[in-house]
């Protein structure tokens, strides 16, 4: 009986296990403590992106960087598709960083998911406007 329920607990705690394809999985494999709070602590924003396409790191980043993100913000990860970065609300907003960058990566779509403006608090990103959804 007791090998029965091993088994069983095993089989159900592999549920617990990061998949890579939930919104919290994507946030925390860009997330850099320093960067949101650096951001928050200048009224700037961070967005969380997911990559469909494929593009190298350092085209993510330089794609970002040229189209207003905030430098050395820019944070990738490969495995799961998703891209971070701080960026200036007041200087035109997410709408043209985004549009901006997937300019220069021709063939990549980038959908925005999850704004931070607030510390600890993140915002569904309604997609094709600038709304925010808690």
């Amino acid at each position: 009986m007791r090998p029965v329920i091993a088994v069983a607990g095993f089989l159900l705690s592999l549920q617990a296990f990061a998949c890579g394809y939930c919104v919290e999985d994507k946030i925390a494999a860009v997330y850099d403590h320093a960067v949101v709070t650096g951001a928050l602590a200048a009224k700037h924003q961070v967005v969380f992106m997911h990559v469909e396409g494929t593009a190298t790191r350092q085209a993510l980043e330089r794609a970002a960087n040229a189209a207003g993100a905030d430098r050395g913000s820019v944070r990738v990860s490969g495995d799961l598709l998703t891209v971070s970065f701080a960026f200036d609300p007041r200087r035109g907003g997410l709408g043209p960083i985004h549009a901006g960058m997937e300019k220069r990566l021709q063939g990549v779509s980038l959908m925005p998911f999850q704004v931070m403006d607030k510390p600890g608090e993140t915002k569904r990103y309604s997609s094709g406007t600038t709304t925010m959804r808690p």
